[in-house]
């Protein structure tokens, strides 16, 4: 996938959900006019992701989630960025 500014990525959880919410109108299914729940898998290179759309209109993702970096910040450097 690719994240406008991320570049390539892994996985795109918004990407996935408009996919998901496309694929559930491309075959008649709108929760909200119907009040039943439609859900989609969808495989993206870092995993697979069950994604549902709710009649109250929330979409809900799962699936993994793994720790792709670590890093620090400099807490003297956070108080001078953040300084408004």
């Amino acid at each position: 996938m690719h994240e406008r500014g991320a570049g390539e990525t892994r996985s795109c959880g918004t990407g996935a959900c408009a996919v998901a919410v496309a694929a559930a109108r491309r075959d008649g299914a709108d929760p909200t006019a119907t009040g039943t729940p439609a859900t989609y898998t969808v495989d993206v290179p870092g995993g697979t992701l069950v994604i549902t759309e709710r009649p109250d209109g929330e979409i809900e993702m799962t699936g993994p989630a793994v720790i792709v970096a670590e890093g620090e910040i400099d807490a003297e450097w956070l108080a001078t960025a953040t300084r408004a």
